[in-house]
């Protein structure tokens, strides 16, 4: 009977794809990712037309105008350069402008050219490897390394850069000493002591979450169409200490540069960036922005309707607000100015922000300021080196806002939970208190019950705000907390597959084999009384029916595991790789998609519990400590199934057991950058939703409807 029950189970759960409760907007916008009755398009596109468009490098000098055997500039980092040195002087700062070169504005090298008794020879600077993870080093261009360290010398770096339509180009870049530049001869740049604002990777976070302003040198420059010489020289320190002799440069668009667009309705900037997904809420657009706005926007025109913040001071009861008479004397003006500046941008053209992104940052920092004078016990954040070197990437606004079709909820990830009704009146706002702060997840709505997961999980009444239970058994979560309906009875479900009923926060199942280790970052999909649940990235997913669970402890069948084959985890050397995912598995007709951080699809059969196929995206996402070049969902917009990379490529392609792609999108939009990173607006971490007819892709700095 068992093995009957297990094969009509498989029928069903190959078949369903009927929600689990009740249409609420949160996660994946709808939390399944299944939006089978849309019409939208399925192309689109915003490609700037500037001179980074094809550009290329090479390090030996080029013959005529060829430039096919030239490497293209992937995210602005040039890789192949001649170097020439060292040349000692007395003192790098002072002798700075000596040319040992006798005119090394002119050089035009090749490989094993001769100057000044040194020969000039190829270094190749890393890639950005998006199969590196997690690494905090950012690309250098070593040259000491290359020609030999010691204090107080000068050395060159040479390239040679090919731009079919030539026009304006602007360099950022931190060096570790003294820095000069020339584009074809002519000096761009200068200054002979060490300029570096960001450095590594982690320091991102750093200067986010402590309302920095960083911003390391840069230089406009103007590129001839075909063949164009820069050439660098970099100094040693004058005395022992500091051993660099290398720079991180990024070459980019200025934000001015022109577009050629596709099916793109509108634009919206936004004042912050976030990971979280935009939820629709009739003719509403809700959307998250760092470190603690949510923002109303009408999704016919892009308008911003209305703001609101959700953080610690907002949190303060009129009790505690009276009690300290500063916070209206010093506080209450800064916020009323911050609320002043949140205005909304115009035009479809990056161009200059429409926000003073400086002016508010310099603000939030006096805001911050100001609040720890007053009560350093209250407003410290508490942010451990771990969670404070992945703020970058995280936020506090990683988790997506969620929606009743009355009220928008939304869980701030510094602990602050609140309620707004749909024309921005808050009904109530609480605050969680923490020893220190964990990444943020999205929160699930169920029973009347507001559900939040802040180092243990937290159910509050939905209607007051006010604290019903604390579940300390859930002590870790990853991305979101789920509502659905299983087995006839409203539950609250963990990215690790834990049910919960949410009237008192009690464990209803816990799957076995979780451990204390990471077992992975994706939620489960729900789809009627069948969970299907992700561990190890994308390597396992365990399939549990539901179905007739009843009373305190359920014991749902476990219809099989679906896995991947050995090779996936391989790379061509041999050697081991975590096929970690960020997003939830896609299920449609009998079939699994899910795709990996780094670009990879991978689809099986539930029936057969097995891989059919994968596939290399061929995605150009961004890979370091704080940037995961892909995270969306898998989503089905009408008879299609988009993924979405982190650097503004989305891929369209039938379902099916064979991989058909129907389009291949790129959204281009250039940002003014004051840190060496690739210009590309990072955009999206969060899987596109739709109204059924558009379109709607959140990035880091737009928000961008798509349609006709």
């Amino acid at each position: 009977m068992r093995a009957i029950r297990n094969a009509g189970l498989l029928v069903i759960c190959a078949l369903s794809v009927t929600p689990a409760a009740e249409p609420t907007s949160g996660w994946r916008g709808n939390q399944t990712g299944l939006w089978p009755e849309a019409k939208t398009p399925v192309e689109w596109s915003r490609i700037s037309q500037g001179a980074m468009d094809g550009l290329r490098c090479r390090a030996n000098r080029p013959a005529g105008d060829e430039q096919n055997d030239a490497a293209v500039v992937e995210k602005g980092l040039i890789r192949e350069w001649l170097v020439s040195g060292p040349f000692a002087v007395g003192d790098s700062e002072k002798n700075f402008d000596d040319d040992p070169l006798n005119g090394e504005s002119s050089v035009e090298p090749s490989v094993a050219d001769k100057v000044a008794g040194q020969e000039w020879t190829p270094l190749i600077a890393p890639a950005d490897d998006p199969m590196q993870f997690g690494t905090a080093e950012v690309p250098w261009l070593d040259v000491g390394k290359a020609v030999g360290f010691k204090i107080n010398q000068l050395a060159y770096a040479h390239t040679y850069l090919f731009s079919p339509r030539g026009g304006s180009a602007r360099i950022v870049v931190d060096h570790g000493e003294g820095l000069k530049a020339w584009l074809n001869g002519r000096e761009v740049y200068r200054q002979p002591q060490r300029d570096m604002a960001m450095g590594y990777y982690t320091n991102l976070s750093k200067i986010e979450l402590n309302h920095q302003v960083a911003k390391s040198p840069r230089f406009d420059v103007e590129l001839k169409p075909g063949w164009n010489r820069l050439l660098l020289k970099l100094s040693s320190p004058r005395i022992a200490g500091h051993t660099d002799m290398r720079c991180h440069l990024r070459i980019m668009d200025p934000p001015t540069v022109p577009y050629e667009t596709k099916n793109i309705r509108w634009m919206t900037e936004l004042p912050g960036r976030s990971t979280s997904t935009p939820i629709l809420v009739g003719d509403r657009l809700f959307v998250m922005a760092e470190p603690d706005e949510l923002l109303c926007l009408d999704k016919n025109t892009g308008k911003v309707l209305w703001s609101a913040a959700t953080n610690y001071y907002e949190a303060l009861t009129p009790a505690q607000k009276a009690a300290k008479p500063e916070f209206a004397s010093r506080v209450d003006p800064l916020v009323a100015e911050m609320r002043s500046r949140s205005r909304q941008a115009s035009g479809l053209n990056s161009g200059e922000s429409s926000y003073d992104r400086v002016g508010r940052t310099e603000l939030r920092a006096k805001i911050q300021k100001s609040l720890l004078k007053i009560d350093e016990a209250r407003f410290n954040i508490p942010a451990n080196d771990h969670f404070e070197a992945h703020f970058g990437i995280v936020g506090f606004t990683m988790p997506t806002p969620l929606s009743d079709g009355k009220h928008v909820f939304v869980w701030n990830g510094m602990g602050v939970a609140a309620c707004f009704d749909l024309d921005g009146t808050r009904k109530w706002i609480t605050r969680v208190e923490t020893d220190h702060i964990v990444y943020g997840s999205s929160p699930a709505l169920a029973d009347g019950v507001f559900v939040a997961f802040f180092g243990k999980l937290f159910g509050f009444d939905a209607e007051t705000g006010k604290l019903k239970w604390t579940q300390h058994r859930i002590n870790k979560n990853v991305a979101a907390v789920l509502a659905a309906k299983l087995a006839g009875q409203d539950v609250v479900i963990t990215q690790a597959g834990e049910i919960l009923r949410p009237s008192d926060g009690h464990l209803l199942f816990r799957p076995r084999g979780l451990t204390t280790g990471d077992q992975g970052w994706a939620p489960p999909a729900i789809l009627g009384d069948t969970m299907y649940s992700p561990r190890y990235g994308v390597n396992e997913i365990n399939v549990f029916d539901f179905t007739g669970c009843e009373g305190v402890t359920w014991q749902p069948l476990h219809v099989g595991q679906i896995g991947t084959t050995p090779e996936v985890s391989r790379k061509p050397d041999g050697g081991w790789i975590d096929r970690w995912t960020a997003g939830s598995p896609l299920v449609w007709e009998g079939l699994i998609y899910q795709i990996d951080i780094y670009g990879n699809l991978f689809v099986s059969d539930i029936a057969e519990k097995k891989m059919i196929y994968w596939r290399d995206l061929k995605l150009r996402g961004f890979m370091h400590y704080n940037s995961v070049p892909v995270a969306a969902s898998p989503t089905l917009i009408g008879k299609h199934i988009f993924l979405c990379d982190n650097q503004g490529t989305t891929v369209v392609i039938e379902p099916g057991r064979e991989y058909r792609e129907v389009a291949r999108n790129r959204i281009d939009t250039v940002l003014d950058r004051h840190l060496p990173l690739p210009a590309q607006e990072t955009l999206t971490y969060s899987p596109p939703i739709t109204d059924g007819s558009r379109l709607f892709l959140r990035g880091e700095r737009y928000l961008y409807c798509i349609a006709p």
